[in-house]
């Protein structure tokens, strides 16, 4: 019976044993399939990576012998490393610039009708930005302005000579004539609607045409401001700091002074003449009144027909040239 029993415990014993010996020769071979499929997963990817490492390596070759092969560019390695490094195009040298502008093929025959110049140009080109309450053509063309910002310019325009033209009529004074004096007609100066209608002008075309563009617009219609009252004395914005304080008593003077028209007849031989003189925002102008001299723009809200209606209003007849026309 002993025996039995010892018999039936060695063979449990030994069942165990095996099985958990078997259990872990499984184990161990699992995880080596496990390492032998990784290191062969990592093989294929590593020579996925030099296949493409020696594609890139031939395009790399290829492209360096294509551009052995072209012609060199043309010798312009200070201009090309001046520009890259970030300098202003507005300091190039004129030789630098025509060099810049040869290079992207623009000449004086590139764009037909039309020439290519810097912006830093247009503070040296002269031309008036405004007439009447038109922007003039060549205002509209150096400055790109659309008809859609012209539109919304002229409309604001008009209106400030709508109500400057109301201002006058009511403001004017009239001198009686005598002597050699046909006619006089006085505007005081009114610095209040001066610095709102200037303000609204300067909002308007800010609006419009953005700060840059309004800038040279503004700058190219100082006349015109002039003309309609805007300016009520002497312009220096181009003054440089320094020496505004030595300007500071003769533009207080100017300022603020009465628009006076004053024509008066005069003999030249044979000839019977009249002359005028405008007295406006600090500068006095003198000439002959004739057919071809625009009659001035101060004064064309109480004269709409200009020369015509001063002398029907006044009583006296136009010289000769007038009858010509």
């Amino acid at each position: 019976m002993k025996r039995t029993l010892l018999a039936f415990l060695i063979l449990a014993v030994g069942s165990t044993v095996f099985c958990a010996l078997k259990q872990s020769t499984d184990r161990v071979q699992a995880q080596a399939l496990k390492k032998e499929q990784a290191i062969k997963l990592q093989n294929q990817l590593l020579t996925q990576l030099q296949t493409e490492q020696r594609t890139l390596s031939e395009k790399f070759s290829q492209t360096r012998q294509l551009l052995t092969e072209q012609a060199p560019a043309s010798a312009l390695p200070q201009l090309a490393g001046k520009i890259l490094s970030g300098v202003a195009s507005t300091n190039l040298s004129p030789v630098e610039s025509e060099q810049l502008l040869a290079e992207l093929g623009l000449n004086w025959n590139t764009t037909g009708e039309y020439v290519i110049v810097s912006k830093k140009s247009l503070d040296g080109i002269s031309f008036a930005g405004l007439t009447g309450t038109q922007l003039t053509s060549v205002a509209k063309a150096a400055l790109a302005i659309t008809p859609t910002e012209a539109a919304a310019i002229e409309a604001m325009t008009r209106q400030l000579g709508d109500a400057r033209d109301a201002w006058e009529r009511e403001q004017v004074q009239r001198t009686e004539p005598s002597g050699d004096v046909l006619a006089q007609y006085t505007l005081p100066s009114d610095p209040d609607l001066a610095r709102q209608q200037l303000s609204a002008f300067t909002n308007g075309i800010v609006d419009a045409l953005g700060t840059q563009r309004a800038k040279w617009l503004q700058e190219h219609s100082l006349q015109w401001m002039m003309d309609f009252g805007l300016l009520t004395g002497p312009e220096a914005s181009d003054v440089p700091a320094a020496y505004q304080s030595a300007f500071a008593d003769m533009i207080s003077q100017h300022q603020h002074q009465p628009t006076v028209l004053t024509l008066k007849r005069y003999q030249a031989g044979s000839d019977d003449r009249i002359s005028f003189s405008l007295q406006q925002a600090g500068n006095t102008m003198s000439t002959d009144v004739n057919p071809w001299q625009p009659f001035p723009q101060a004064f064309r809200g109480i004269f709409p027909g200009g020369w015509a209606d001063l002398a029907q209003r006044e009583g006296f007849e136009l010289p000769k040239s007038f009858q010509k026309k």
